[in-house]
């Protein structure tokens, strides 16, 4: 028995983790796409880091899922101790050599109505879509999360999107 549990945890030990996995695409680099845990029937989050590489402006103006009912970005502000949700309208316009990160309690992507559940582990395919057209498939890897804010009651936060 001891055999078997220390051969377990050495396989474990060594096993590939399902890590989120960068890309980069003619200028635009996605690092570090992720999502947290979800049930579905509910909203997922998706974070990533968006940044461009290239000489020109980069505008992101919509994702999909073909997990998700659909997929919307977002801001996440506190003002007066109130964290409010809105949605991003026009895009966002990341200039050459920035980036943005999208993380808990900032820019993210609302994954509204997910068609299954997502357990760790797991990875759920995204396509971020550019001014222009182009298009980005990236895979949101499904983490615990470990950049998450103190948590705070639902009566606290404001998701009236204005």
């Amino acid at each position: 028995m001891r055999r078997l549990v220390l051969a377990t945890l050495a396989a474990l030990a060594f096993a590939p983790a399902a890590l989120a996995a960068d890309v980069r695409v003619d200028g635009i680099e996605i690092r570090h796409p992720w999502t947290r845990p979800a049930a579905a029937g509910f909203n997922g989050v998706g974070y990533l880091t968006l940044a461009n590489v290239g000489t020109k402006s980069i505008k992101l103006v919509t994702a999909e899922s073909p997990a998700a009912k659909t997929v919307t970005l977002h801001q996440s502000r506190m003002a007066g101790g109130v964290m409010s949700m809105a949605p991003v309208t026009g895009g966002l316009t990341v200039a050459p050599g920035a980036s943005v990160a999208f993380a808990p309690g900032g820019y993210h992507l609302m994954l509204i109505g997910l068609k299954q559940s997502s357990a760790v582990g797991g990875k759920i395919p995204l396509t971020l879509v550019f001014e222009g057209g182009r298009r980005m498939a990236v895979e949101l890897a499904v983490e615990t999360g470990t950049a998450a804010p103190p948590a705070m009651p639902m009566s606290a936060m404001d998701h009236r999107h204005n």
